[in-house]
């Protein structure tokens, strides 16, 4: 076992203790290159460059818009439909470079989550201070130290899913092994969160019976949540909700579900999840539309956990964390929304080593990402946040 392995498994051990276990009763398959957080936490994290090779399908770009042939002009004076709607479409995502470091810095280590304001100036991401507790940090970037949001009323343990609202002022936190009972809302364990983003009192969410929420997304007008949780004996659930609160509506629970860990959502509410157990173990994106059930996007993807997992802003592709094999570091691979074969690693080159939340912000294509485990030799802690742009 390698160093990071050891390093990092002596932390996510005091994070978990005490946790309950995972969605799957079902250990990943030996050959999965993953070892288990804790003993019984039920949750993979990827284990350094021992990690066997899955076959990944050779880099294959995604295919640029098709140009319009130089004899067939494009009519200018072409009337626009009277049902044409007053919001114009999002123009084409441009694919960003290589990410580089946002915020490194001794205040945190092993950040898990990430989310941008709409314009991506700031990011809210979720780690570790030096002493373990985990945390809700605020960075405007440029390797600058980023500033602690108190957060009061619900203790922080395990933050893995973090959304913030349209209008950049609330953030929701899915927290896997927060109490609701330390906010009166019952004694289930973990805890769907809404909190200001200046901090202050949060609220836990009622989402019923569901447990362990790990993954949020906000989305919609008047806004909406869909997250990710388990219920009492371990499936794992697809749920959506007002942001406001309210009826809990189940989207989509077990099936080729194993152990979703991260989600995405289109604008016609279509959702995207990120699974590292399933495909035997070797990790697969599924697409959820309204009203149906999960179709396989693409396999043979291998993550951590979470899985972090963004969408274009033009929606016709995402961008999904996971590692390499034949290199060992880790590497965002984008992959066309239809599954249709286009993938192809965005961040060789970059410091990478186990990215584990991607987000977009919402207005630009500018990404961020968390990575648990990237080190500096001249960094006292490990880990950092990246953007790409």
């Amino acid at each position: 076992m390698s160093t990071r392995t050891q390093r990092f498994g002596a932390v996510t051990a005091l994070i978990l203790a005490g946790a309950v276990a995972g969605c799957s009763d079902d250990p990943a398959p030996t050959d999965a290159g993953q070892g288990d957080v804790g003993a019984d936490a039920g949750v993979d994290v990827p284990m350094g460059t021992d990690r066997p090779d899955a076959g990944n399908p050779a880099d294959m770009p995604v295919p640029t818009d098709m140009p319009v042939p130089t004899d067939m002009p494009v009519p200018t004076d072409t009337p626009v439909p009277t049902d044409t709607p007053t919001d114009a479409p999002p123009p084409a995502s441009t694919i960003p470079g290589a990410p580089v470091v946002l915020t490194r810095n001794a205040s945190f280590s092993t950040p898990l989550t990430v989310v941008l304001t709409a314009s991506g100036a700031t990011s809210y991401f979720t780690a570790r201070t030096p002493n373990g507790v985990a945390t809700l940090f605020r960075s405007a970037g440029g390797g600058t130290a980023p500033t602690a949001v108190p957060v009061t009323g619900v203790t922080l343990v395990f933050p893995t899913g973090l959304a913030i609202a349209g209008d950049d002022n609330r953030l929701y936190i899915a927290d896997q092994a927060a109490n609701r009972g330390m906010t009166g809302s019952g004694t289930e364990e973990g805890a769907l969160i809404s909190v200001p983003t200046e901090g202050g009192a949060a609220t836990a969410l009622n989402i019923g019976t569901l447990r362990r929420p790990r993954a949020v997304a906000a989305h919609g007008t008047p806004e909406q949540l869909t997250f990710i949780a388990i219920q009492d004996d371990g499936t794992p659930v697809v749920a959506r909700m007002a942001a406001t609160g309210g009826a809990v509506t189940v989207l989509t629970m077990g099936g080729a579900l194993r152990d979703p860990s991260a989600l995405a959502v289109a604008a016609d509410g279509t959702t995207y999840v990120t699974d590292g157990r399933a495909d035997s173990g070797l990790g697969a994106v599924f697409r959820i539309p309204m009203g149906g059930a999960p179709a396989r996007v693409v396999g043979r993807l291998r993550m951590g956990h979470p899985a972090g997992i963004a969408l274009s802003r033009d929606e016709r592709r995402l961008l999904v964390a996971g590692w390499d094999f034949e290199t060992g570091p880790g590497r965002l691979t984008w992959v066309g929304v239809d599954g249709m074969g286009a993938m192809s690693p965005m961040s060789l080159g970059a410091p990478l080593t186990s990215p584990v939340g991607v987000a977009r912000a919402r207005n630009a294509d500018i990404y961020g990402i968390a990575d648990d485990t990237a080190t500096d030799m001249a960094a006292a802690s490990w880990g950092a946040v990246f953007t790409a742009r």
